[in-house]
This record gives C-alpha cells, structure tokens and sequence, in this order.
C-alpha cells in the first residue's frame, strides 16, 4: 500500500545521458516529473494544458494525434478525455522517460497509445503514415526549447502529417526576457491562422494548416 506525503517528497531520481538529473516526487499520492529542476509532466502541468484544451474539444473530433516530446505524458490524460478512442503515438527521445513515465504515470495502461524512442525530428523527417488530426509540440528540455523546432524545415515537415482540419500546439515558456515575437511571425508565415492562449507561465500556439 502506498503512503501518502503530506509535502513533497522525493521518491525517485537518476540521471541520463540526454535528459541531466530526472527526479519523481510524490505530494498527496501524486507524482511530479521534475527535469534539470524543473516540473514537466503531473501536477501544475496538467492545469496549464487545460486551457488551450478548452478551445480543442470545441472545434475537433480527434482519431489520430502525436505528441512529439511525450514527457510523462499528461497530455495524455487530456486527449482521451474527450476522445476515448483517439490513436496517440508519442515520441520521446530519452528512454530514461519513457520508462518514468510508464513506472509513475500509467502510460503502459492506456489503450491505444504507442511511445517511439527516436529523436522527433529524425523520425518527423522520415515519417510517411497515417494524417494526425492534432498535433502538440512540446520541445522542452528543462527549461530550453529547441531550436530546431523553430526552423522553417521543421514546420514544412509538420504541415506534410496533418489532416485537413488539423490543429498543431506549441507549448512556450514565457520566460523573463525572452521575446517570442519572431517565433509567432514565422508560424504565421506557414501556417494560415495562429491564435494564442496565454497562462501565467507558458504561451501555446494554436496553428491551422
């Protein structure tokens, strides 16, 4: 039986060639997926995606969707909210992750969810499969976005993969200094509408193909 903690506690830790330090806390019988000192999968997280999800469940009905950068997976929990039977591939580069994710998140539980161990773009670059319906990019390593996610290759390559009435969401850190102006003006460039949805600590876009 498992024993609740009343403050945060860490239960797990290790470190990985790609990731750095990963450590797993427990606060209330839930978990936290903590990287380089910062929360990337439970707790906060979840209600930070709440948001944009809003916006997604009125406007799409989901049967295909990818995450690239799965994480521990919380968006999971929020797809198959309103789409049960949504087909989920996640691709994550660190197996150190995946196997967190399915140790403290249940993402060995969830049907119909298939975890790739290859690096997004790679894989993206040679991807020639089935249309997504949704599309959530999530390129986050502690607290660094990469950069490659910002490339006019890379956003060509994630139009190629969407359904007619696809939506794709860029997560953001809004962080102190950073300007994401040049980020927004370059999704407009490829995408036909851009809308953005503001949290307290993160910006999402929105883009339409």
């Amino acid at each position: 039986m498992m024993s609740f903690s009343f403050i945060p506690r860490t239960i797990f830790k290790t470190k990985s060639k790609i990731s750095g330090e990963i450590i797993v806390k427990e606060h209330f019988g839930r978990y936290t997926l903590h990287v380089q000192g910062l929360i990337q999968s439970g707790g906060i997280i979840k209600g930070i995606w709440k948001k944009p999800f809003k916006k997604l469940e009125k406007e799409l009905n989901v049967e295909n969707c990818l995450i690239l950068g799965l994480g521990g997976g919380t968006v999971v929990q929020l797809i198959k909210s309103p789409w049960p039977e949504a087909k989920i591939l996640g691709i994550e580069i660190d197996p150190e992750i995946i196997k967190i994710g399915k140790q403290f998140f249940g993402l060995d539980r969830v049907e119909n969810l298939e975890i790739i161990n290859k690096d997004a773009f790679q894989w993206l670059a040679k991807y020639q499969g089935k249309k997504f319906d949704l599309v959530l990019v999530d390129f986050y390593l502690g607290s660094k976005f990469s950069q490659q996610a910002e490339t006019d290759k890379f956003l060509e390559s994630l139009k190629k993969i969407l359904s007619k009435k696809a939506l794709v969401v860029f997560n953001r850190l809004r962080l102190p200094g950073e300007d994401l102006t040049g980020f927004e003006e370059k999704l407009d460039r490829h995408f036909s509408q851009v809308e953005t949805i503001k949290t307290p600590t993160n910006l999402f876009f929105i883009a339409r193909s």
